[in-house]
C-alpha cells in the first residue's frame, strides 16, 4: 500500500510539472537577457485582472487570459511590451483583441536587463490592438493574435455588420436633433454564428443580439461648421446601451450614417434591465433611455422626440409681393422638422435655441421664387408668420439669414403634440438695403401638415 501511494505521489507530481522549464527559453530584448522574464508576465496578469472587472475588455476566444511576450526577431527577441489576451474590447468585432502592457526598464548589467510593468494600455471603446509577431511564454508554449472566436465573457458586446440574419420583431425608438436610433430586431440565442466561428457566453451570462437601425440628421446649413457660435455648439450625441452592472458606449465610428447593424453581448444570466440610451450633449443636455425589446420610455423624455422628425422634403407656397412696382412671386416651404434644439442666428452668432417644456422647436426651410434678390433677410424675417390650430400666432424663435430677400429657415416655438399650423407672409414695410423702404404683401395662409 506505501508504495501505491507514493506511486500516485510522484505522478501527480509529474503531471503538474510543465513541459517546459521557464529557464529553457533566454528572451532577449535589444541583445540583452530579460531579468525574471516568468515574474513580469505574473505581474502584468495581476494589473489585467483590474482591467476585467471594471469591464473595460471581456474575456473571449478559448484560452484562460494570460500575458505573452511578442517574438521581434531572430531567436527569442522580443517586443518592449506584454500582449495580454485573448479579450474583446467592447465596441470591436467579435474577433480577439489583446491588450498591450508596456516594459519599463529600470536596470541593465551584464547579467540582463531588469524591466518593470507598467498600467495596461486598454484601447478605447470600439479600437482594436494587435501585436506583430509570433506570441510566447516563458515556458516555451506559442500562439498567435488570431484567435478567431469563442466563448464570450461578461461585458462582451460587439457591433458585426448586419447580413440579413433572422431575429425576432421588435419596436424601439430613441432620437434627439441629430440622431435617430431603432431597435427592429432582438434575439437570445445559444450560439451566434459568425465569419470567424460560432460564438457562445460563457458559464454566468447569455447572449443578445438587437438589430439597430442608425440615421444620422444632417445638419441643415454647412455653414454651421464654419461660423462662430455663442455658447455651446450642437454636439455630436452619445448613444450607448445598459445592461445590468453595466454602460457600454456605442463608439461612433462603429455605426453607419444611414443602416443597420448589429450589437452582439452578453447579460447576466440572472437577467435584470437592459436599456438603449442617447444623451444630447452640450447646451440644456438630455438623457434619454428605452427599454429593450419593449421600447417602453424610461423615466421622463420630451413628448416631441417621441416622434418622428418629419420629411426630408415637402411643399407649400405662399403668394408674395415686394416693391414697387410689385415683383409678385411666392415663398416655398421645402421642409418641416419638429424637434427640441434647433440652430438661430442672433448677434451676429449662431446659438442653439431649446424649446420649454410641454413646447417643440418647429423649424421651417423657406425657398424664394421671382422676387427680387437682394440682402435683407434679416429684415423680412419678423413677416414670415406661424399659427397654431388655435388660432395664436406662434412665437418666432429666431431665423437663419441667407443672402437673399428672405431667410433660408425660421424656427417656431409650438406645442409639442401639435399636427399642423398655417404659414402665411404678413403684410408689412421694410428697409432693404438695395431697393430702399419698400411694402411686403402676403396672400392666404397655406396648411402645414406635421403629422409624423
Amino acid at each position: 500500500m506505501r508504495w501505491l501511494v507514493l506511486l500516485l505521489v510522484l505522478v501527480a507530481g509529474g503531471c503538474a510539472t510543465p513541459a517546459f522549464s521557464a529557464e529553457q527559453v533566454g528572451l532577449t530584448m535589444d541583445g540583452s537577457a530579460v531579468l525574471d522574464a516568468p515574474g513580469l508576465q505574473a505581474r502584468a496578469e495581476a494589473e489585467l485582472s483590474y482591467t476585467l472587472s471594471f469591464g473595460y475588455v471581456a474575456r473571449t476566444g478559448t484560452d484562460s487570459v494570460s500575458c505573452w511576450f511578442a517574438r521581434t526577431g531572430p531567436a527569442f527577441e522580443v517586443d518592449t511590451r506584454l500582449w495580454c489576451g485573448p479579450v474583446q474590447v467592447p465596441g470591436t468585432a467579435a474577433a480577439t483583441d489583446w491588450v498591450p502592457v508596456p516594459l519599463k526598464e529600470v536596470e541593465r548589467t551584464g547579467a540582463g536587463i531588469r524591466l518593470e510593468v507598467q498600467p495596461p494600455q486598454v484601447p478605447s471603446q470600439g479600437s482594436r490592438s494587435t501585436p506583430v509577431g509570433k506570441l510566447v511564454r516563458t515556458d516555451g508554449r506559442e500562439t498567435t493574435a488570431d484567435q478567431g472566436v469563442g466563448n464570450a465573457g461578461p461585458d462582451f458586446l460587439a457591433v458585426l455588420p448586419d447580413e440579413g440574419q433572422a431575429l425576432d420583431p421588435a419596436s424601439a425608438m430613441v432620437r434627439d436633433d441629430q440622431l435617430e436610433l431603432q431597435v427592429t430586431g432582438y434575439s437570445s440565442p445559444e450560439v451566434w454564428p459568425t465569419p470567424e466561428g460560432d460564438l457562445r457566453a460563457e458559464h454566468g451570462v447569455a447572449l443578445r443580439v438587437m438589430r439597430l437601425r442608425v440615421m444620422r440628421h444632417g445638419e441643415v446649413d454647412s455653414a454651421f461648421q464654419q461660423t462662430p457660435w455663442h455658447r455651446w455648439l450642437p454636439q455630436p450625441p452619445e448613444p450607448s446601451l445598459d445592461v445590468p452592472g453595466r454602460r457600454h458606449p456605442l463608439p461612433a465610428d462603429r455605426l453607419p450614417d444611414d443602416g443597420t447593424v448589429l450589437i452582439v453581448y452578453t447579460v447576466p444570466v440572472a437577467g435584470g434591465q437592459e436599456a438603449l440610451v442617447l444623451d444630447t450633449v452640450g447646451a440644456k443636455s438630455l438623457e434619454q433611455r428605452i427599454a429593450v425589446p419593449s421600447g417602453q420610455v424610461i423615466g421622463d423624455a420630451p413628448a416631441v422626440l417621441r416622434r418622428a422628425p418629419g420629411p426630408e422634403a415637402m411643399s407649400a407656397s405662399v403668394p408674395v409681393s415686394v416693391g414697387s412696382p410689385e415683383q409678385s412671386g411666392s415663398v416655398e416651404v421645402v421642409r418641416a422638422r419638429l424637434g427640441r434644439q434647433r440652430p438661430v442666428w442672433s448677434s451676429g452668432q449662431y446659438e442653439l435655441a431649446t424649446a420649454e417644456p410641454g413646447m417643440a422647436l418647429l423649424e421651417l426651410r423657406f425657398k424664394s421664387h421671382e422676387v427680387p434678390s437682394v440682402l435683407g433677410s434679416w429684415q423680412t424675417a419678423g413677416l414670415l408668420t406661424v399659427v397654431l390650430p388655435d388660432g395664436t400666432t406662434a412665437r418666432q424663435v429666431g431665423a437663419r439669414y441667407s443672402g437673399e430677400t428672405f431667410p433660408v429657415a425660421g424656427v417656431y416655438e409650438v406645442p409639442e403634440g401639435v399636427r399642423s399650423v398655417t404659414f402665411s407672409v404678413t403684410a408689412g414695410t421694410v428697409t432693404l438695403p438695395q431697393l430702399g423702404t419698400v411694402a411686403v404683401t402676403g396672400g392666404t395662409g397655406v396648411e402645414v401638415p406635421l403629422d409624423f
